[in-house]
């Protein structure tokens, strides 16, 4: 585990705690304008964009898929014996869990973060069994290449790319590391999960973990969203043989850049209520204070029905 703090935010106490930021700048910028309310004053003006940002979440049956020896046998992939074995006592699934992050004009994003949590029956739960992206793809994703990236016959996950991409990523620092599960798209063999990945954020850094737990996370530092349509993420998940249903909460959430609101709120910040003004205090803490994002569940008669191969 990193040391990051990875309670997400209480986005109804960030709605209100903006409420609160919007009106006491308001009344300041007001007061430096000789008390009138000015509608494009910058302070009111940021906030405003800050609170009209959304991210919100796709519907994950949409990309819900069976994994079984028969499916992989139809890719081409004859699943190792112990892999075999293991699906004789779980089922296995591919789902994608796509976020579509749409920030306001001017607004400026340090991190998109989305947490899923499995439910439990009982004493047992799903286990995620691989996330994807992954942290080591970041280094072929910050360098704009396409890729495609799928499970292997171990069901551990691999990277196909184009033949003419594949001298770019020969090339990168970290490739020693990948080698063994890069190639080209036409000769490996593959069950693709995510195809076509290219996430086009600019330089980016990617956290994710969650694997042989019944949570996940990813959070991607420093994103360039403003014409990033939808961002996806893949899970690999086994629930115990025969189950018919999930149940699964998520939390995704933009966290602005503190430098930018700080900026744009420099003329007031010293103005503010102390319960106010302290937050400003700690950029990572101000961060989380300030996202928004949403919440979601999958549960009860809205739960994830199974689909069998």
């Amino acid at each position: 585990m990193t040391n990051r703090n990875l309670t997400p935010p209480n986005l109804e106490e960030v709605e209100q705690r903006l409420n609160d930021l919007l009106e006491e700048v308001s009344l300041l910028e007001a007061d430096l304008a000789g008390g009138e309310a000015q509608d494009g004053a910058r302070g009111k003006t940021a906030i405003q964009r800050l609170k009209e940002t959304t991210v919100t979440f796709g519907d994950p049956r949409s990309r819900l898929i069976p994994l079984t020896a028969q499916g992989f046998a139809a890719q081409g992939i004859e699943l190792d014996y112990e892999v075999r074995q293991l699906m004789y006592q779980f089922d296995f699934y591919s789902m994608v869990i796509s976020v579509d992050p749409r920030p306001q004009p001017s607004v400026e994003i340090s991190g998109l973060e989305c947490h899923l949590s499995f439910g439990s029956q009982g004493n047992q739960a799903p286990i995620v069994h691989r996330i994807i992206p992954g942290a080591k793809w970041q280094p072929i994703l910050n360098i704009g290449v396409e890729i495609n990236l799928g499970l292997d016959a171990n069901l551990d996950v691999s990277a196909g790319v184009d033949a003419a991409e594949l001298a770019k990523v020969e090339q990168l620092p970290d490739y020693n590391r990948l080698r063994a599960n890069v190639g080209s798209k036409d000769n490996l063999k593959l069950f693709t999960v995510l195809d076509g990945l290219n996430y086009q954020l600019g330089k980016f850094d990617i956290i994710a973990q969650g694997d042989d737990n019944s949570e996940c996370y990813w959070r991607i530092e420093k994103p360039k969203l403003q014409d990033q349509a939808t961002v996806k993420f893949g899970i690999i998940f086994k629930v115990p043989k025969g189950w018919d249903s999930i149940e699964l909460t998520g939390q995704v959430w933009i966290e602005p850049e503190m430098d930018w609101l700080n900026g744009e709120l420099s003329h007031v910040i010293q103005a503010l209520p102390a319960h106010l003004k302290d937050i400003f205090g700690s950029k990572m803490r101000a961060a989380k204070q300030f996202a928004v994002g949403q919440k979601e569940a999958w549960i009860g008669e809205n739960k994830i029905i199974l689909p069998h191969g």
